[in-house]
């Protein structure tokens, strides 16, 4: 008997010693989970009951004494707690572990606290397990906060992701290859260049890979060299072709990148698109070569049309001699009629070729010089200050030589302009002298609509030059009238000049309208343009002997023009709706 009493004495002072161990041992536990800072929780699937230590509250600035710990606590002690877009998933995910228990229970999500403010958790735990192995019915965690780790994640995927974004939108191409010469990094500038349609497409590829040619073969030489010597390639001028074969030139650098050891693992590229500027070298080259022919044309140009107005000159006055010495009166003002058109038409054709003068570039030669020189510097860098030089002072040369050209060709034509004038004037004393002596000129059937076509076609150029759009719209109907077949197109050409003078250069839409119809009583002619137009009382003047709108007229063309009309049996009328509103100019013929 005594001796199972000892037995069982002993018995009970090992389960006392086991016991003391394992309070102990909790006793620690729960020491170093709380010194950690570290929420240690419980949970018993069968009863839904969630034990937490005070750290589990205290991170969530929370007291552990405001919450209850009986059965079926999960939902107040942590489901309400969860940041409302986290909630679905992570019970989700904690319900499957639930279910079935294999491996270790881990989830990341946010819950709420005290403040408002959301503390990032990193959830983890497993089942107990009995002395056989046995899962229990009991599952223990820890909650950790990852709050600081998380905002620090989120910075680093933020500032990649702008980077990023920086990178893929510079013009220039950017790129980086590991040790082995393959591309790791391609922004969106250099996958265009190589050819490709995604960044997928380049990467873990050799330029040996990605050129299977000289380009590649020069592209991965050179990457071998950085790589064993550790020297960058700075500002080398490479070619490529595009899949059109159209030549692209880039300005490429390469420079190595070392890891915390001292050793080259990485080569970063960078290149700049100089395409537009060896485009443009290229283009002044060829418009030196343009407009020196240019010059020589226009140059030949002027020489043909001096010999043409002199022996002009000389026709006019052998015709006019020989018809005045023949008493043929008729005939010679037949003649200085037909010389003056011609002349007209010469003074056109001057215009024109004022026009080819004026669109000579010498504009955009001069703007190229004064660019390249304020860009002298950069220039300098890029291509060095030999070349830099040379450039500035060859469109420099160019600029000075094609502005002596335009001044002498333009000299002579303001000449041969000059040189009309006069022989208009002496054609008008001609014409006086010829009708003095031969009496009074006889009137001839005129058609007016003949006399519009001749206006047209003398006034092309400078409709054309000025970009006027000229309308023409005449009715069906008899417009033929005795008279004098040069002094109606005098007017009629008088007006067109003063509606076309009157067109702001600047305006969108410039536009002269004709229009002209015919009764059994008159002809009505209307020329209309959008113009500067004129006030009340500058229409009360026009027809004044001497006033005139203009810096250099002199006050006889519409005075002149009414007198002519009025001879023709007709009325002359000009109005306008105010400045800015253009100009009617109505003409009536009576049959």
């Amino acid at each position: 008997m005594d001796i199972v009493l000892k037995d069982e004495t002993n018995k009970i002072e090992l389960y006392q010693h086991q016991f003391d161990n394992l309070k102990d041992t909790i006793q620690k536990y729960r020491a170093l989970v709380s010194t950690s800072n570290t929420g240690a929780w419980e949970y018993f699937p069968e009863t839904g009951f969630l034990d937490c230590n005070s750290v589990y509250f205290s991170m969530l600035g929370r007291d552990i004494n405001n919450y209850s710990f009986s059965d079926k606590n999960l939902n107040e002690t942590w489901i309400e707690l969860l940041h409302p877009d986290d909630e679905e998933e992570v019970i989700s995910r904690f319900m499957k572990y639930l279910d079935k228990p294999v491996g270790m229970y881990e989830s990341f999500f946010r819950m709420k606290h005290n403040d408002g403010s959301w503390v990032w958790i990193c959830s983890r735990g497993g089942f107990l397990k009995d002395e056989s192995g046995h899962i229990t019915n009991s599952l223990i965690g820890t909650h950790i906060d990852v709050t600081a780790q998380k905002q620090a994640e989120e910075d680093i995927q933020r500032d990649r992701i702008l980077l990023r974004t920086l990178i893929d939108n510079l013009p220039g191409t950017i790129y980086i290859k590991d040790a082995e010469g393959r591309k790791i990094i391609a922004n969106k500038a250099d996958v265009a260049t190589i050819g490709a349609k995604s960044e997928s497409e380049v990467i873990g590829k050799t330029d040996l890979e990605l050129f299977p040619n000289e380009i590649g073969r020069r592209g991965y030489e050179n990457d071998m060299e950085i790589l064993r010597t550790g020297e960058a390639l700075l500002n080398k001028e490479e070619v490529f072709r595009d899949n059109s074969g159209n030549p692209h030139w880039l300005l490429t650098s390469k420079v190595p990148v070392y890891d915390k050891d001292g050793k080259i693992n990485r080569i970063l590229g960078i290149g700049h698109n100089i395409t537009d500027r060896k485009l443009s070298e290229e283009a002044l080259n060829n418009l030196n070569k343009e407009l020196n022919l240019q010059s020589v044309e226009l140059s030949k140009q002027a020489e043909e049309l001096k010999a043409l107005n002199d022996q002009l000159i000389k026709q006019k006055e052998q015709e006019l001699e020989k018809a005045i010495a023949q008493g043929k009166f008729e005939i010679a003002s037949e003649v200085l009629h037909d010389i003056g058109n011609a002349l007209v038409g010469f003074g056109s054709y001057l215009t024109r070729i004022n026009r080819v003068i004026e669109n000579n570039n010498l504009d955009a030669v001069k703007n190229l010089h004064v660019f390249l020189k304020g860009q002298r510097t950069l220039l300098a860098e890029a291509i060095g200050d030999d070349k830099a030089n040379a450039l500035v002072a060859i469109t420099l040369g160019i600029s000075k030589t094609q502005t002596d050209n335009q001044k002498e060709v333009g000299a002579s034509i303001n000449e041969l302009l000059n040189i009309v004038s006069h022989i208009q004037e002496i054609l008008n004393i001609q014409r006086q002298f010829v009708r003095g002596h031969g009496g009074v000129h006889e009137r001839k059937p005129v058609n007016i609509t003949n006399i519009i076509d001749d206006c047209r076609s003398m006034l092309f150029a400078s409709l054309e030059k000025k970009g006027v759009k000229l309308n023409i719209n005449i009715k069906r109907g008899n417009y033929v009238v005795k008279g004098d077949h040069t002094k109606l197109m005098q007017v009629i050409l008088n007006i067109l000049k003063n509606s076309l003078e009157a067109i702001d250069f600047s305006n969108k839409e410039k536009h002269i309208s004709v229009s002209m119809e015919s009764t059994k009583e008159f002809i009505e002619l209307k020329i209309v343009d959008n113009g500067l137009g004129f006030d009340e009382e500058t229409s009360k003047r026009f027809f004044e002997r001497g006033f005139t709108t203009k810096k250099s007229g002199t006050g006889l063309g519409l005075y002149n023009c009414k007198s002519i009309v009025e001879s023709h049996s007709g009325s002359f009328e000009i109005t306008s709706e105010g400045p800015g509103q253009g100009a009617v100019t109505t003409i009536k013929f009576a049959i």
